[in-house]
């Protein structure tokens, strides 16, 4: 299967790819390709190997497992198609941050110093990616991030993100919170988690003013938490119209489930965000309701998404999530910027990168569009309906 990602690299033309690939002037090791008459860039035999620093264990360790997955059946794709040239292959290392800051700045710096990586999938977790953006730039590594959706972490020319960051579609769930009446919030989330915080503290408190909601209060709990029961008596004491839950990975499962054990029920509302549905599976139709705004859905009708849950689907045997698409689709802006640079060499491959996320682009996450590095994708409202999401919107 080719991906309709490799078409955004070798539409760049022979003109750009000739350009790019004199781009030169980094110190890292520079594996160069050739382009033959047909214009098209072929490597010689031999493994380009990027890393991939994510969560394989601690508290975010189900969404790096997924994500990995996404990473690695892009890898598949491109050795299968021959993308890189019939003899080239490409492969990642995956170094385990244990969803630490410290973690994550570590494996950076070790991969960084391998000159022979051209480029680097950065961490999931927030304060992984506020941690090594800096380093990215300072150490001149093109990094593309997928989650990590905080502030601080698309920073400079050196730095990609592929999950558009909460705060630009979070208001897409604006309409049905309207049609709704909820007119009282109450709000739970991480405050250890950058991305949380900052919905917790701008978008939502944004879309509140916006919609005359009162935002009664506003808790938050490190992501160790696990008895919610006094933050819970809190909220329902309060009696708002709706509560969001933006905690960590099983918390919004504990936080759910503990929720309705203390009578939370229709018709008061619970609002997620994207990505808390992988903790719903065996919640089943206690967590049924639980409504919020997403960039991704398996059932999107985009073809390149299609294509994409195909291919998940008969590799793995189950349908893919967001955090598989993302890294899906960077790890393919990572191969398709080596192509169009014809050169591992780092800055070729930032500067093919960046002129490839300068036009929308179709991949897993259906057409995304970029602002200075960063994706941005309209969002829709999605729903637990017990089983499985259920797109509203």
């Amino acid at each position: 299967m080719r991906s309709n990602m490799r078409l955004s690299a070798v539409g760049l033309g022979l003109s750009s790819v000739l350009a790019l690939s004199a781009c030169g002037g980094s110190s890292s090791t520079d594996a160069a390709g050739t382009v033959g008459e047909s214009g098209e860039c072929s490597f010689p035999a031999g493994d380009i190997k990027i890393v991939s620093i994510d969560s394989m264990t601690g508290p975010a360790a189900f969404a790096g497992v997924l994500a990995e997955k996404g990473a690695d059946l892009a890898i598949k794709e491109i050795n299968d198609s021959g993308l890189l040239g019939s003899d080239a292959t490409m492969s990642i290392e995956v170094s385990d941050d244990a969803t630490s800051p410290d973690g994550s700045a570590t494996a950076f710096l070790q991969a960084a110093k391998d000159d022979s990586v051209p480029a680097i999938l950065g961490p999931i977790l927030s304060a992984g990616g506020v941690a090594t953006a800096p380093l990215a730039e300072k150490e001149k590594v093109p990094v593309v991030f997928t989650q990590a959706g905080s502030p601080g972490v698309v920073v400079g020319p050196w730095t990609f993100r592929y999950t558009p960051p909460m705060e630009s579609y979070w208001g897409d769930v604006e309409p049905y919170v309207a049609d709704k009446g909820i007119t009282s919030l109450s709000v739970i989330y991480a405050n250890d988690n950058p991305t949380l915080i900052s919905a917790a503290e701008k978008a939502l408190p944004a879309m509140a003013e916006e919609l005359g909601i009162e935002v009664l209060s506003s808790t938050g709990l490190p992501n160790s938490t696990q008895d919610f029961k006094a933050p819970i008596s809190k909220i329902i004491s309060e009696d708002p119209d709706a509560v969001a839950v933006l905690m960590v990975g099983a918390q919004n499962a504990t936080m759910v489930s503990q929720l309705r054990e203390q009578g939370w029920d229709e018709p008061k509302e619970i609002l997620g965000f994207a990505g808390i549905e992988n903790n719903f599976n065996d919640l089943g139709s206690v967590a049924a309701g639980v409504t919020w705004a997403s960039v991704w859905n398996a059932e999107s009708s985009d073809a390149s998404t299609q294509k994409f849950v195909e291919a998940f689907t008969a590799e793995y045997g189950d349908a893919p999530t967001s955090y598989s698409a993302e890294r899906y689709d960077a790890t393919y802006l990572i191969a398709n910027g080596i192509l169009a640079a014809c050169s591992t060499d780092r800055e070729a491959v930032r500067d093919a990168m960046s002129e490839i996320a300068s036009n929308p682009v179709d991949g897993a996450m259906g057409t995304v569009s970029f602002e200075e590095q960063d994706a941005r994708i309209p969002g829709s409202l999605v729903e637990w309906n017990g089983e499985t999401v259920e797109l509203i919107k």
